[in-house]
C-alpha cells in the first residue's frame, strides 16, 4: 500500500521558502499586519487569512523544533534552537496578538464578517 502525504498549502503571504532565522525575519510581517490600511470587508478577511498564515508558519516551526527536541535530546544544537524559539521569538509575539485581536475587534467591517462562518476564531479573538 503506498500513502500519499498531503502536500503543504501554498503560501500566499509570507515567500514560499520563508525561513524563521531571528525575530527580524519575522517582524516585518507583524509590522504590515499591524499597518495595513483595512477599507471593506474583503480587505478585513485578506487581512485574517494572512495572519492566519503568519501564525500558522510559526506554529509549525516551534512544533518542529520541539519535535526534533524531544527526538533527539542528546543534541544540544537542537535544544538550543528550540530554546531560542521560546525566549527570542515568542516574546516578540504576544504584544502584536493582542493588537493585531484589538485591530480585528475595532475595525469598521468587523460586524459585516459571517459571524456563523468565523464563530470559533473570533470567540478566541475577544
Amino acid at each position: 500500500m503506498i500513502t500519499e502525504l498531503p502536500k503543504p498549502k501554498e503560501r500566499t503571504y509570507l515567500p514560499s521558502r520563508f525561513k524563521l532565522s531571528d525575530w527580524n525575519s519575522v517582524a516585518s510581517y507583524f509590522d504590515e499586519l499591524k499597518n495595513r490600511e483595512i477599507n471593506s470587508k474583503e480587505e478585513l478577511e485578506q487581512w485574517m487569512l494572512d495572519r492566519s498564515e503568519l501564525e500558522a508558519a510559526l506554529s509549525e516551526d516551534m512544533a518542529w523544533r520541539y519535535i526534533k527536541m524531544t527526538c533527539n535530546t542528546q543534541d544540544e544544537k537542537i535544544a538550543e534552537a528550540f530554546q531560542f524559539f521560546v525566549s527570542e521569538i515568542e516574546p516578540h509575539i504576544a504584544p502584536f496578538d493582542h493588537e493585531l485581536n484589538e485591530k480585528l475587534v475595532n475595525s469598521a467591517y468587523f460586524d459585516k464578517l459571517d459571524h456563523g462562518k468565523y464563530h470559533i476564531f473570533l470567540r478566541g479573538v475577544k
